[in-house]
């Protein structure tokens, strides 16, 4: 059957768009590239291949990649900002596709990273993707800050493979606040005392943060004393923080007792606020004990331990210091006895330190007749305080260095010339009570052909006991007194107790 011209015309255009037809015939004919026909090429792709040419990090794929060279979402940030930091893996020997068939390492590090002024939300990550992502945040970082992410195999960071870098400009910190830390000693020496046990420096140390609380480095801060008084002085009057925000100053022994504090400012961002702030107070005491504030007790005056091995008493010293404070802890005492045996030294703990005496031995005082010990010339035979037989009667004696005491009147913390003051002999321990209990402590000592034969502390070490000086023994002198020769040196302060050994 013949179909009509008008109908066979409507079925011939049906079958050519059925068939893709239509249209002009000529226009895309022939393209058949994956990318549909839009004439771009196959480098936005990802790469299968376990076979790599030449691993590499940077931005972008294909064309468009960028060998070593991140992409920093925002380069520019404020103190403490944060900003998101992207790289992608390529294979450069295969147009710059992105690899996806194996795993790599990708390790990321900055200036400021390194010494803790910023920091990434990982440290590091492992990826088949062929692309990282980190963000950055600067902790107090300041100007520009270099940033670097370092391609490795996985498993593998022994060998860099590449590495892709970019710049973060951070803007300076808003100072937010100025505070005082710590200090390595809440008191110092005077100047003029050489004294182990109380430093003559302490150092003072503050901090500068912003107001995210991040720490802000290379700020400046000045420092003084307040009050000034004492001669205290500073070993420098300015520094700056280092990356932890921190800062520190060392404060010097003065000349005499008193209190004070270190007082630090900064200035805000705007360059003209002052910030201030001041340390907890600090001390400068002498720290060594006086005479006057040196004394020993026992629990047991009359122990039964005539006749008894290991009774025991607690002696017990109290050692302060010109002011009547308790000498610095770990002030060393030391301790001897007449008999029995005694710990030799003691370490203050505010202002006390105990040691233990126990009987013992096979001489007790009193004991000087009998043959096994006539030839050591012992001279207590008799209490001459009390004109009775000295048997058992035991003299412990304990002493530190020190200084001898003076009155104060003018209320300068210091002796001055026409003050009252007592010097002293050397200490010793007065077995037989003649010295110190009966004629006033004089030089005066038991001896035989070959010296003394009761122990005293030889201070200057001239092997003979020195009598009492006619200058003030201390370490608070003016300039004045210390020209007359006063507080040429210390002394032993000393006390000393008598335990009565009963029998049992």
């Amino acid at each position: 059957m013949r179909l009509p011209a008008y109908l066979a015309t409507l079925f011939f255009a049906s079958v050519l768009t059925a068939c893709g037809g239509g249209g002009d015939p000529v226009a895309s004919g022939g393209n058949d590239s994956s990318d549909g026909g839009t004439g771009s090429t196959d480098t936005d792709d990802v790469t299968t291949s376990s076979s790599i040419d030449t691993p590499s990090i940077g931005s972008g794929t294909g064309n468009a990649y960028e060998e070593g060279v991140l992409n920093i979402n925002t380069a520019s940030l404020s103190a403490g900002g944060s900003t998101q930091i992207t790289a992608t893996i390529v294979d450069t020997g295969n147009g710059g596709k992105k690899i996806v068939s194996q795993e790599y390492t990708v390790i990321f590090n900055s200036s400021c990273a390194s010494d803790g002024r910023a920091g990434f939300s990982k440290e590091d990550t492992t990826t088949s993707s062929g692309e990282v992502t980190v963000t950055y945040t600067a902790t107090g970082c300041s100007g520009e800050d270099f940033v670097t992410f370092s391609l490795y195999e996985a498993g593998n960071t022994a060998e860099r493979l590449a590495v892709a870098s970019g710049t973060i400009t951070v803007a300076p910190a808003e100072v937010g606040e100025l505070v005082f830390v710590d200090y390595s000693s809440p008191a110092v020496s005077i100047s003029t005392i050489g004294n182990n046990v109380l430093p003559k420096t302490s150092t003072v140390t503050f901090n500068v943060s912003d107001t995210s609380g991040n720490p802000i480095a290379n700020k400046s801060v000045d420092f003084r004393i307040a009050p000034s008084t004492g001669d205290v002085s500073l070993a420098l009057d300015s520094s700056v923080t280092n990356e932890q925000g921190n800062v520190s100053v060392v404060v010097r022994a003065g000349t005499t007792h008193t209190i004070f504090s270190v007082i630090a400012t900064t200035l805000g961002t705007d360059g003209s606020t002052e910030i201030s702030t001041s340390s907890l107070p600090m001390s400068v005491t002498t720290g060594i004990p006086d005479q006057d504030s040196f004394s020993i007790a026992a629990d047991i005056l009359n122990p039964g331990a005539y006749d008894f091995l290991g009774a025991e008493v607690v002696v017990t010293v109290s050692v302060a210091d010109q002011f009547q404070n308790p000498v610095a802890d770990g002030t060393v005492v030391n301790f001897n006895a007449e008999s029995g045996n005694i710990e030799s030294f003691c370490l203050t703990e505010g202002g006390f330190c105990s040691v233990i005496w126990t009987s013992g031995g096979d001489y007790r005082p009193g004991m000087e007749s009998d043959a096994a010990f006539d030839d050591r010339n012992f001279v207590n035979e008799s209490n001459v305080s009390a004109g009775t037989s000295a048997f058992g009667i035991t003299t412990i004696t304990a002493y530190t260095q020190g200084e001898g005491g003076y009155t104060d009147s003018n209320n300068n913390n210091r002796f001055d010339v026409g003050e009252g003051f007592e010097s002293w002999p050397e200490a010793m321990r007065d077995d037989d009570l003649l010295n110190v209990y009966l004629t006033g402590d004089t030089v005066d000592m038991d001896e035989d052909g070959n010296g003394p034969v009761e122990f005293f502390a030889d201070y200057d070490f001239d092997g003979v006991r020195d009598a009492a000086p006619s200058t003030y023994q201390g370490a608070l002198c003016s300039d004045a007194a210390r020209a007359l020769g006063h507080c040429a040196s210390l002394m032993h302060v000393r006390d000393s107790l008598v335990l009565s050994q009963s029998r049992q």
